[in-house]
């Protein structure tokens, strides 16, 4: 999986950033994984000390969500490393899924604006979502990324170092004054 942006490579391209998602776009399935673990644990815990009667019950209740709260955490792992992005000398790639792969490519010639959205709480947790504009209005958002203003700046930067266009030449004629 993290090496799928690598083998996109074109001949001679060189990765200048590589990012994935925040933990902050799992945190639900952090969440109910976090409160099913402590079902269990407590299930457990009274199975052994409380109602001893119940034992068997609580014991393999208990055990049943904390094998939920293991498949959820999993779940969330997968969501997190199932999309990827990367910034190359020549354009930025983007990488969505695991059986289903869906590639964006947008060359850095064709980015004319990078816009940074960021509310107060991204910025406690240092996430955030870079939006790509392209020539012609089109425009693609990555959302919820870890270190959105590197990214953003990494991009500008990326965008600045594109060739320019060749000076017109001079007309024939015209005398330049030395």
């Amino acid at each position: 999986m993290a090496n799928y942006i690598k083998r996109s490579l074109e001949e001679g391209e060189t990765i200048i950033y590589k990012g994935r998602l925040h933990w902050s776009a799992i945190f639900r399935y952090l969440f109910f994984s976090f409160l099913f673990a402590v079902g269990g644990i407590a299930a457990i815990i009274l199975a052994y000390t409380t109602y001893p009667e119940q034992k068997e019950k609580l014991f393999w209740g208990g055990i049943a969500l904390l094998v939920l709260a293991f498949f959820i955490w999993i779940v969330g792992r997968i969501v997190r490393t199932r999309s990827e992005f990367a910034v190359t000398d020549t354009r930025f790639v983007q990488k969505d899924g695991i059986f289903n792969i869906k590639m964006t490519e947008i060359p850095l010639a064709r980015i004319e604006t990078v816009n940074f959205y960021q509310s107060l709480w991204q910025r406690i947790i240092s996430t955030g979502c870079v939006e790509l504009v392209g020539s012609g209005g089109t425009s693609h958002q990555v959302h919820c990324i870890e270190h959105p203003m590197q990214v953003r700046k990494i991009i500008v930067a990326s965008i600045k170092k594109k060739p320019e266009a060749s000076p017109v030449p001079s007309q024939v004629g015209e005398r330049s004054e030395e």
